[in-house]
């Protein structure tokens, strides 16, 4: 089996670290680090992983490491993503993958040169709910989808990554993301069309936005999102017979489907463990393939997901200080 390593000692990395003991019958988790040995020792102990490193590179520098999934604040991932890849490892980075394309393009490049594989870990994208909701909108029986609304708000805004610009703060890259991927996901990633309105912060990153797709043949997404509000994640893909309501985006277990404004059914979806294990599974499917992208989210999907943030962040007139 693939021994798997954990880059951070967060929170992502502690549910990414449960999942992983979950599927320890499919793949072996080996390690974990952090600048901070304590912290992942007690990740390690918890949840079965054989080692635990006090920094990133001691991690990198274990030849029994197979692939790492890095779960450290975005602002690090181009640079830790670059380690990975001169070490020889395969990769699942958590979202989003880098602050903007032109960084995605060189670890792809680098990552293709090595023969490695490299994965944005957008989970939502991997859930079992997105190929039943495909499966309903080319069904026919809601008739055409036209437009969706979808958005992501979380009072997360005291937190050191999302208020610093040297941190690649603000409310897009760390929640926007998900509408964007949702509306990519049903309705392409090819907007002929992209406006926006944000409110930046005193420190000028974004504190709230809205931005609307659109597609060459009229159908829009009106997305949002917002880090001093709360709100959830909530979405919905209108069509000219009925709609599709999720109100849990991020933990789809459950879809409602309406005729005209009747519910006429609701369909489940119920996680194994927590959702993330459908993203590890293809990591793994793809590995063991020989493939260095997965069929979910390709290198043109996150490459296409970066250049639409970078369009919206040059109409607020949001630049990062490294960039």
């Amino acid at each position: 089996m693939l021994k798997l390593g954990i880059l951070g000692a967060g929170n992502i990395a502690t549910k990414l670290a449960g999942v992983y003991n979950f599927l320890r019958n499919e793949i072996e988790p080996y390690a974990v680090a952090s600048r901070s040995l304590e912290k992942a020792t007690a990740i390690a102990e918890k949840f079965n992983f054989a080692k635990a490193y006090g920094s990133y590179e001691e991690l990198l520098s274990d030849p029994a490491v197979d692939v790492v999934y890095i779960a450290t604040p975005h602002s690090h991932h181009f640079e830790q993503m670059l380690m990975c890849i001169e070490h020889g490892k395969h990769i699942l980075c958590e979202k989003p993958f880098t602050v903007n394309e032109q960084q995605a393009r060189i670890v792809f490049e680098k990552a293709k040169a090595r023969g490695l594989f490299v994965c944005e870990a957008v989970w939502t994208r991997f859930m079992p709910c997105v190929k039943r909701i495909r499966e309903i909108l080319e069904s026919g029986e809601l008739g055409e989808p036209r437009y969706i609304e979808a958005s992501f708000c979380a009072p997360i805004s005291f937190k050191e990554r999302m208020a610093l610009p040297e941190l690649a703060g603000g409310a897009l890259l760390d929640l926007g993301i998900y509408p964007l991927n949702y509306a990519m996901l049903y309705f392409g990633e090819d907007p002929v069309k992209i406006t926006s309105a944000a409110v930046l912060t005193d420190k000028g990153v974004d504190e709230h936005e809205t931005f609307t797709l659109q597609y060459a043949d009229g159908r829009m997404a009106m997305l949002g999102s917002s880090m001093t509000a709360f709100g959830g994640a909530p979405a919905r893909i209108n069509c000219t017979k009925g709609h599709i309501i999720c109100e849990k985006m991020l933990v789809c277990e459950e879809i409602v489907i309406e005729h005209g404004n009747c519910v006429i059914r609701t369909e489940k979806f119920p996680f194994e463990y927590n959702g993330y294990e459908y993203e590890i599974r293809s990591m793994i499917k793809a590995i063991e393939a020989g493939k260095c992208e997965t069929e979910e989210t390709p290198w043109s999907t996150t490459l296409n997901e970066l250049r639409i943030m970078d369009t919206l962040r040059a109409q607020w007139g949001v630049k990062y200080p490294f960039e």
